[in-house]
C-alpha cells in the first residue's frame, strides 16, 4: 500500500465516522443534510477510486458507477452546503429554490450522460493512475467552476453578514470551507486545461475534505442555525471580491496558457502559474476583503470617525464617563440624543426600553416628555429579533425579511413623531433591554457604514447604562417597600402590645366592672392606649422626626414600674411578681421607646408561662461603670441556645404561634440606639434572663 492509498483510507474512515457523528447527534436533521450529502459524494470517490485501481474485476462496475455519481453531484453537493450554510431558519426559507433545482437537474443529466457513454475513466500510467474525462467532458469542468464561484460567493455573502457572536461561530468552519472551494476551483482548472486529473491532485482534494468536514460538524452539532443563525444585510451582497477574483484568475490562467502554447514552454510552469494565482486568490478572499472596501469608500465628513480616534476622542470619553453615572433614563435619553445630534448630525432619536423583568410592557422616550408606554404584546417580537440578530439594521431590511415582525414596526410608527432608519438592540449582560431607533442624518441622508459602526459602538456603554439605570431603581423601590415594611411591622407590634393591654383589661372587667376603683383604672388604661395608639399614628405620618433620639435623665424603676401599671400584671393572678429594683438608678433614655422595650420584655415573660410562674426584676450583680444593668427573669419555658443565637433577635422569626417575631429585634435596636446592649440567658425549661445595660449612674 503506497502513501496516496493511505491518504484515501485515512480520508474515508474520517469521512465516514464525521457521518455516522452527525446522524446520532442531529437525527439525520434537515440542516446536517447537505453536509452529509457532500460527504457520500466524496466516499463515493474515494470508494470509486479504491474499487478502480484494485486487480479484482468484480469491483470495476460498481466503482464506475461510485465515480460516475462522484463527478456528477460533487457541483451540486458542494453548492447545495454553502447555500445552507450558517444561514437563519427564516432566511432559508426566504432563499429561492429555484438555481438549487436547476443544478440537481443538470448533475442528474451528467449522471445518465456518463452511465450511458463511460466518457470518464480511471486510467494507469507507468504505475499511477489519472481521472481521465475525455474530450467532450469539458462541460464538467465549466459545470463545476459555476457551482464553486457560486458556492464561495455564498460563503462570502454568510461571512460578511455576520458580526460578532454569529461571526465566532462560523469563522472556524468558514474559513476550511473557503479553502476547500479554492481547492475544487483548482481540480476545475486543471480537468478545463488537461482534461485529466492526477492521482495526487484527487487524493489532497479527499484528504482536505475530510479535515474541512470536522470543524463543519462541529459547528452544526454546537449551533442550530434555525435560533442561532446569520440574517443576510442587504450592505452583504451589494458586491462580491470573490466573484471579481474568480474571473481575474481565469484571465490570468487564460493568458499563461496561450503564451505556454505559443512558445512551447514546459508544463511544470503552467502549474507553478496556477499555484501561484491560487494562493494569491486565497490571500486576498481571506485578508484583503476588508481592506478593498475601506480603501475604496468615498470619504466621510471628520464627524463620522469611530471612538476614541480623531478630532471627537475627547467628546466620546466624555461622554462615556457622564453616562456611566447617569442613573435616570430620560437623562439617558437625552445625553445619547445629543450625542448623535451633534457627531453624525442625525435628526431624531428614540429608546424603547423594556420596563422589568417583572412587566412585559415598554417605555418610550423621544425627548417631548410624553410618557408613553407600549403593550408588550406590540414588540416583544420584535425586541425578540432584534436580540438575537445582535447588531443595528436598517427598517428597510427589517421590513423587507421579516414579515411577522413588519406589523410590530407599524405599530412603532403609529406611536412616534417620526420615521426610523435604523434599528440598535440594547443588550447588556445577555439581557434584551429593548433597543434604540434612529432615524436619518440631516436632510434626509441614511447612515453609511461608519456612522452605523459609530452608533454600534456607542451602544454598549448605553446598553449598560440602562441596564445599570433600570436595577438601581428597583433597588431602591425595593429599599423603600423594605423600609415601609419594617416600620409598619414595628407598628404593628406596637398595636399588638396595646390590643394585649385592653384585652387583660376586657377580661378583668367581667369580675370587678362594679367596683369603682377599678372603673377609674380601667379609664385610665384605656387613655394610655389611646395616646400610645395616637403617638404610633404620627410615627406613620413623621418618619423623620422618629429617627430623632432624644433622651433626658429617669429613674429606671419609675419606668419600669409603670411598664407593670400599663400591662395591668398585679391582675394576673396565676403571676407572681418580685420587683427587687430600688429607686436610684438613673437611666439616659428616651422614655416612649424605651418604655415600649420594657413593655416587650415583660408581656414575653407572661406569655413565656400559660401555666403561670414567676416574674423577678432586680438590678444586676455587676454594674459596670458608666452603665446600670437591670435583669428581667422568668420561670416560664425558655429557650434552648441554637434559637437564641440564630433567631431570637432575628426580624419575621417567633416561637408563638401569633407572634410577629420583632418584638426582640426592635428592642435590641432602641437598646443599641441608646448605646446599650442586651444580654440573653436562658435554658428549656428552666426559663430566661435577659440582661439590659443603659448608660446611666447609680
Amino acid at each position: 500500500m503506497n502513501l496516496l492509498q493511505i491518504f484515501n483510507l485515512f480520508s474515508g474512515v474520517l469521512l465516514a465516522s464525521i457521518a455516522i457523528v452527525l446522524i446520532r447527534k442531529k437525527s439525520f436533521d434537515r440542516y446536517v443534510r447537505p453536509l452529509l450529502f457532500l460527504i457520500l459524494v466524496n466516499l463515493s470517490g474515494i470508494i470509486a477510486v479504491g474499487f478502480e485501481t484494485t486487480a479484482n474485476p468484480v469491483f470495476w462496475k460498481a466503482g464506475y458507477v461510485l465515480l460516475f455519481f462522484y463527478l456528477s453531484f460533487l457541483p451540486a453537493a458542494w453548492y447545495m452546503l454553502t447555500c445552507r450554510w450558517g444561514l437563519d431558519d427564516a432566511e432559508y426559507g426566504r432563499r429561492s429554490f429555484f438555481p438549487r433545482r436547476i443544478i440537481l437537474a443538470v448533475s442528474t443529466a451528467i449522471f445518465i450522460f456518463l452511465m450511458l457513454s463511460h466518457e470518464a475513466d480511471l486510467i494507469i500510467v507507468g504505475g499511477r493512475w489519472y481521472l481521465d474525462l475525455s474530450d467532450r467532458y469539458f462541460l464538467f469542468s465549466i459545470f463545476l467552476v459555476i457551482c464553486v464561484t457560486m458556492g464561495l460567493y455564498a460563503l462570502e455573502t454568510c461571512y460578511r453578514s455576520s458580526l460578532g457572536l454569529s461571526r465566532e461561530r462560523i469563522k472556524r468552519s468558514f474559513l476550511p470551507l473557503l479553502a476547500y472551494g479554492i481547492a475544487l476551483l483548482a481540480v476545475a482548472t486543471v480537468s478545463w486545461l488537461y482534461h485529466q486529473i492526477s492521482d495526487w491532485m484527487l487524493t489532497i482534494t479527499f484528504l482536505l475534505s475530510a479535515l474541512v468536514f470536522v470543524p463543519a460538524a462541529r459547528h452544526y452539532i454546537l449551533f442550530h442555525p434555525a435560533s442561532d443563525g446569520i440574517i443576510l444585510t442587504r450592505k452583504g451582497v451589494y458586491s462580491s471580491i470573490v466573484v471579481v477574483l474568480v474571473g481575474i484568475y481565469f484571465l490570468i490562467i487564460g493568458t499563461v496558457g496561450e503564451f505556454l502554447v505559443k512558445y512551447n514552454l514546459d508544463d511544470g510552469l503552467f502549474f507553478s502559474v496556477v499555484i501561484l494565482a491560487l494562493l494569491v486568490m486565497t490571500f486576498m478572499i481571506l485578508v484583503l476583503s476588508q481592506t478593498i472596501r475601506s480603501r475604496f469608500k468615498a470619504l466621510l465628513p471628520a464627524t463620522t470617525r469611530l471612538p476614541g480616534k480623531g478630532v471627537y476622542a475627547a467628546e466620546w470619553k466624555e461622554f462615556t464617563e457622564e453616562i456611566s453615572v447617569i442613573l435616570d433614563l430620560e437623562t439617558i435619553y437625552k445625553r445619547s440624543d445629543l450625542l448623535l445630534r451633534r457627531l453624525i448630525k442625525v435628526d431624531h432619536s428614540l429608546f424603547v426600553i423594556k420596563e422589568s423583568e417583572s412587566s412585559s410592557n415598554f417605555t418610550l422616550y423621544c425627548g417631548d416628555g410624553i410618557d408613553r408606554g407600549i403593550p408588550g404584546e406590540q414588540l416583544e417580537k420584535l425586541c425578540d429579533w432584534l436580540y438575537r440578530f445582535g447588531h443595528p439594521v436598517e427598517a428597510a431590511t427589517l421590513k423587507e425579511k421579516v414579515s411577522a415582525e413588519t406589523g410590530e414596526l407599524a405599530n412603532l410608527e403609529k406611536l412616534i413623531p417620526f420615521d426610523l432608519f435604523l434599528l440598535v438592540p440594547f443588550v447588556a449582560r445577555q439581557s434584551n433591554l429593548g433597543f434604540w431607533g434612529i432615524g436619518a442624518r440631516s436632510g434626509g441622508r441614511p447612515l453609511n457604514s461608519d456612522e452605523i459602526g459609530f452608533i454600534e459602538a456607542a451602544a454598549n456603554p448605553v446598553s449598560l447604562t440602562v441596564l445599570g439605570a433600570q436595577m438601581t431603581g428597583e433597588l431602591v423601590t425595593s429599599r423603600e417597600f423594605e423600609s415601609f415594611h419594617r416600620v409598619s411591622s414595628f407598628v404593628l407590634h406596637d398595636l399588638k402590645n396595646s390590643v394585649g393591654m385592653l384585652s387583660m383589661l376586657l377580661q378583668n372587667a367581667e369580675t370587678n366592672m362594679g367596683n369603682p376603683e377599678f372603673q377609674k383604672e380601667a379609664l385610665l388604661t384605656i387613655g394610655k392606649a389611646v395616646d400610645r395608639q395616637k403617638k404610633i399614628i404620627a410615627r406613620l405620618t413623621d418618619q423623620k422626626a422618629d429617627d430623632k433620639l432624644s433622651v433626658k435623665k429617669c429613674d429606671l424603676a419609675n419606668l419600669i414600674r409603670k411598664t407593670l401599671e400599663r400591662v395591668r400584671l398585679d391582675s394576673v393572678k396565676s403571676v407572681e411578681l418580685q420587683f427587687e429594683l430600688e429607686d436610684g438608678y438613673a437611666v439616659f433614655v428616651n422614655v416612649e421607646k424605651m418604655a415600649s422595650v420594657f413593655d416587650n420584655l415583660v408581656i414575653n415573660a407572661m406569655e413565656a408561662m400559660p401555666d403561670g410562674g414567676t416574674i423577678r426584676i432586680f438590678p444586676a450583680q455587676e454594674q459596670p461603670p458608666g452603665m446600670v444593668a437591670v435583669v428581667f427573669a422568668d420561670s416560664g419555658k425558655g429557650m434552648d441556645s441554637e434559637f437564641i443565637s440564630t433567631r431570637l433577635f432575628k426580624p419575621f422569626s417567633s416561637t408563638k404561634a401569633y407572634g410577629l417575631g420583632i418584638g426582640m429585634y426592635q428592642s435590641r435596636e432602641i437598646i443599641k440606639a441608646h448605646q446599650g446592649r442586651i444580654e440573653v440567658t436562658s435554658a428549656v425549661g428552666e426559663g430566661s434572663e435577659i440582661t439590659i445595660f443603659l448608660p446611666g449612674e447609680k
